[in-house]
């Protein structure tokens, strides 16, 4: 094997962050790590799955009103919206509490959740990390109490107001846990291998996103795209160690043929008229969940309409760094976002 000499060794180490940056669009170091070892924060999760199986059925009323006391937004939400019967209009919250409790199928997963989530700490050193970003980039913003809960696969993590996070364990149970196959329902693997520990703070980060990101101004791809980018890029300063394919939902290697076709994909979106298409049906693949977006290549994973939206935004921000997010989110003329932006694919 030829060795390196000394010269080639420094223009490797020298490529090596070139390198990186090329594969993972990181950009401006610093406007990705910002210093916020002075933000104050400290996250507590509060345990509301085991203070909600901890009510006693025999004494449900007192169980309740006690429940009602220690989560006064996070009990109502639960009992009214999350746990409520769809299909019985009429079943009251106690209704709801109680059959929730008494279902064997539930407590199953109850006690799955306990096994797997039962030490936190871990969760609550990132996602102390993840709201001093939060802080940074939105100070005006509170720090919303986070609570974790067993849903029966209702729902994986959402935001009440600017007061309240909740997360839903059952959903990050392994891609292969077996309740997740009993629904008839059942979701296809390419959502299935977001059921893991590693997409907790990623789900959470996105809702926080959504939280502060108004819906896009109107119907065409392109309002859609930079919507999304613009979540895609709050996640990505809330997460910036987090891989990119965790934010995107893709494999390793989805994400590397992202990189790799990026010239190609803008190409076809701009071939094909498809930036100021308004067809709901031939957009969808491109920003809403899907195995392919075919209508750009065949191996094209789903939403990489939004994928390219993040890109836009990356550029923008790398030719006015001094945006603010408040002013980002504030521009909603799509078409002259763009050309400010003045996006350029990478070439393979």
């Amino acid at each position: 094997m030829r060795s390196l000499s000394k010269s080639n060794i420094i223009k490797a180490l020298v490529l090596l962050p070139v390198v990186y940056a090329f594969l993972t669009g990181c950009g401006n170091d610093h406007q990705r790590h910002p210093d916020v070892s002075d933000i104050n924060v400290n996250i507590r999760i509060r345990r509301f799955d085991q203070d909600f199986f901890a009510i006693d059925t025999n004494n449900l009323e007192a169980g309740m009103q006690k429940l009602a006391q220690q989560y006064p937004e996070m009990f109502p939400l639960f009992a009214v919206n999350i746990i409520h019967d769809q299909t019985n209009p009429k079943e009251t919250p106690a209704e709801a509490v109680s059959g929730f409790l008494r279902s064997k199928q539930v407590r199953q997963v109850y006690d799955t959740v306990q096994q797997v989530y039962g030490d936190l700490r871990w969760l609550e050193k990132d996602l102390t990390q993840m709201f001093k970003y939060y802080k940074y980039y939105f100070p005006q913003k509170p720090v919303p109490q986070v609570v974790t809960m067993v849903s029966e696969f209702a729902t994986d993590a959402f935001t009440a107001g600017d007061s309240l996070c909740g997360i839903g364990l059952d959903m990050f149970l392994g891609e292969n846990y077996p309740a997740y196959f009993a629904s008839p329902n059942t979701e296809p693997a390419y959502i299935r291998r977001q059921f893991r520990k590693e997409y907790i703070a990623v789900r959470l980060a996105k809702v926080l996103a959504q939280n502060v990101v108004d819906a896009p101004p109107g119907e065409q791809l392109l309002d859609q795209m930079l919507q999304n980018g613009k979540m895609l890029y709050i996640t990505d300063r809330l997460l910036p160690e987090v891989p990119d394919s965790l934010k995107m939902g893709y494999t390793r290697e989805q994400m590397e043929g992202c990189y790799a076709n990026e010239q190609g994909v803008w190409a076809r979106l701009l071939d094909q008229n498809l930036l100021y298409s308004s067809d709901a049906h031939k957009l969808r693949k491109l920003v809403s969940p899907s195995p392919n977006a075919p209508v750009v290549f065949q191996e094209a994973p789903g939403e990489i309409g939004n994928w390219i939206g993040w890109q836009i935004v990356e550029a923008y921000m790398k030719r006015y760094p001094e945006t603010s997010m408040e002013q980002l989110l504030a521009m909603t003329d799509s078409q002259k976002f763009l050309e400010q932006a003045k996006y350029k694919p990478r070439r393979k």
